[in-house]
């Protein structure tokens, strides 16, 4: 884009819909580190993908892709061609809480570039060489459920599937959404060093909860049930173009139900909502049956998300199309079958 200074959303898409650039297929391609000349690159290929439909606008703005890429809170690997177009794309970026984690993403090729190891290359380089380098605890990623490219390449570097999110994001364009034209995100995680906790399981999740620790070897000690107290502390996060709000509970008190209620007022007609509550806290096991009365189901685990594991919960606005997810681990169509049995004892 020309001129410097701040651009909103609507016209970096505008630009990026009135200067369309076509790439030759079947170029030969390097990966590397990103380079500030990769930012209009990086923006054209968000747009390609995704059109107008990702969460974030920063990712269509070339000044704030390069702003990002700064550090430390984000490391792009870029494929392009020799004259510096991105063809692909990978990165790892802070966004769970966890200083010790960073979270993969962003793993995107053109489609004319997918018959080969690009996808592969751009995985190995963000999942092998960087977390090392920036000693990382884990790494944690996302895949969306409308094919099973990434899944099986995260298992590849090891990855495991810990949470299944339904249809938390718009579908993407030009794939078909399942009944309620959504798309569905596997959260992921590559643990590379364990750290003992203990927990407080609710009831209703227990057994499925340990045997997820015991399939991933993760080393847990589980408290008996304890009672919750006080005011409930928590944080929202609102994602308007996915039209998904996020609820973060830091301590959950004896006031929970009526917090749970305000986050929804305060965001309401969103498609999806999500509940993170922390499992070390002995409120959390009463919280999880308050929000199960408000129409909540489970999600999944997130390990070391807060420093400590994580319980994600959800709801959604429509009755789940469960068939639609494309899964390919074991453990993910375990967590599939399961999130179904629970949402029909809450629904």
């Amino acid at each position: 884009m020309n001129g410097k200074g701040q651009h909103t959303r609507q016209e970096c898409l505008a630009w990026l819909r009135e200067n369309p650039r076509d790439i030759a297929p079947g170029q030969k391609i390097k990966i590397g580190d990103f380079q500030p000349e990769d930012a209009e690159g990086v923006a054209r290929l968000y747009y390609a993908i995704y059109g107008d439909k990702f969460p974030l606008d920063y990712v269509y703005d070339p000044e704030k892709i390069l702003e990002a890429n700064q550090g430390p809170d984000l490391y792009q690997v870029v494929g392009k061609t020799a004259s510096g177009e991105v063809v692909g794309l990978s990165a790892l970026f802070k966004a769970p809480p966890n200083e010790s984690f960073m979270e993969f993403g962003s793993l995107m090729v053109l489609p004319e570039y997918r018959a080969g190891r690009l996808a592969y290359e751009l995985m190995r380089m963000t999942m092998t060489d960087l977390p090392p380098r920036l000693g990382l605890q884990g790494v944690y990623g996302q895949s969306v459920c409308d094919h099973l490219v990434t899944q099986k390449l995260s298992e590849r570097f090891g990855s495991h599937v810990f949470a299944l999110e339904m249809e938390s994001i718009p579908a993407r364009p030009g794939i078909e959404g399942g009944a309620n034209g959504r798309n569905s995100l596997l959260n992921e995680f590559v643990i590379l060093q364990d750290t003992p906790q203990t927990l407080y399981l609710p009831q209703v999740y227990n057994a499925f909860l340990r045997s997820v620790y015991d399939l991933n070897g993760l080393k847990r000690d589980f408290a008996a049930q304890g009672s919750p107290v006080g005011e409930t502390r928590w944080d929202a996060s609102d994602y308007a173009e996915a039209s998904l709000a996020k609820m973060v509970v830091h301590e959950p008190g004896a006031d929970f139900s009526s917090a749970l209620g305000s986050f929804e007022a305060k965001h309401p007609g969103r498609y999806a909502y999500h509940l993170h509550l922390p499992l070390a806290h002995p409120g959390s096991p009463a919280a999880v049956e308050a929000a199960r009365g408000r129409g909540y189901f489970l999600g999944g685990l997130l390990p070391f998300w807060a420093g400590q594991d994580v319980l994600l919960m959800q709801k959604i606005a429509a009755s789940p199309d469960f068939s639609t997810p494309k899964l390919y681990s074991d453990g993910a169509k375990a967590i599939l079958e399961f999130i179904t049995q629970d949402y029909a004892t809450v629904s």
